[in-house]
């Protein structure tokens, strides 16, 4: 039997992300001065598949298509630099999803999304790449419960990573796990919610029976339970950018020490480490910031 092609394939949907920042929101009925803009990328998967990429596994991404505008030609540009494996075909007639992003000093984050053809255009999206790879991460938002369950009942010997990013466990997911081998069930967790983290992993690891299940908690690191009990490791100190992919930059750093053979506690820190290095702005897929001259207002 042939050993698999890719180390890693990522399933979400794929859309531009236009990213703002502000010293603080305003009051309704009122303006702020932007004091920053950056082009990226979304959703995790795409950012955990473009992050595990510079960590140099074999790649892949499965996701929605994409329009032949200027934005889709960014986006296919740079899957294609990093040679990201994909089945993109622009849709010369087609509009590039679009997602607007706007944060604040207090690491505060709102996003707008256009996205609705993309979901359903990832609900019929071509799997196998899954068959081709030594493990699967899939993002199980809830918008995308049907293309999640999908692509997890197709994973079948396939290992797989679950972000469910900080979306509550849909029943379809549950059921489309039966049977599966989840490495990790990852979700966020707000950091003054901190305290509920450790309840929450309990209620997925009984829910789910993953070897894992992994919370992230922003400036307080990430903690993983497991069969064994409490594993948990500290997000090293760092001046924060933005936080725009910080639990997909976690997952590839998670999912790369697995493919290594490490052990939860060595993925809890190499997740850390990545997912800080992104926030604080060293992860090239984030462009450099472009300060605005003169500053625009909302």
């Amino acid at each position: 039997m042939s050993s698999p092609s890719l180390d890693l394939v990522c399933v979400s949907y794929l859309a531009d992300a236009g990213i703002q920042h502000v010293t603080d929101y305003p009051a309704a009925n009122h303006g702020a001065i932007i004091t920053e803009t950056f082009d990226s990328i979304a959703a995790d998967g795409p950012i955990t598949a473009l992050t595990a990429r510079l960590l140099g596994l074999r790649v892949g991404l499965i996701s929605n298509q994409i329009g032949a505008d200027p934005e889709g030609q960014r986006l296919l540009a740079t899957l294609d630099r990093a040679h990201i494996q994909h089945t993109i075909d622009p849709d010369v007639s087609g509009t590039t999803p679009k997602l607007t992003v706007i944060t604040d000093d207090a690491g505060t984050r709102t996003w707008f999304a256009w996205l609705d053809h993309a979901y359903a255009q990832l609900a019929v999206a071509n799997l196998a790449m899954i068959a081709t790879a030594r493990l699967a991460y899939i993002d199980c938002y809830s918008a995308i419960t049907e293309a999640a369950a999908r692509a997890i009942r197709f994973a079948d010997r396939t290992p797989l990573i679950l972000n469910l990013g900080s979306d509550q466990l849909h029943p379809d997911i549950q059921q489309a796990t039966q049977g599966r081998q989840i490495l990790a069930v990852q979700t966020s967790i707000d950091e003054t919610d901190a305290g509920d983290a450790e309840a929450l992993a309990a209620d997925i690891l009984g829910r789910l029976r993953p070897q894992a299940v992994v919370i992230t908690l922003g400036r307080y690191g990430a903690i993983a339970l497991t069969r064994d009990g409490l594993h948990h490791a500290q997000a090293p100190q760092a001046p924060v950018r933005h936080t725009h992919g910080a639990g997909a930059a976690f997952s590839a750093g998670y999912a790369h020490a697995l493919l290594l053979g490490g052990t939860v506690d060595e993925a809890l820190a190499a997740g850390c480490g990545l997912g800080t290095d992104h926030c604080a702005g060293r992860n090239p897929i984030i462009p450099a910031q472009r300060q605005l001259q003169p500053a625009l207002r909302l």
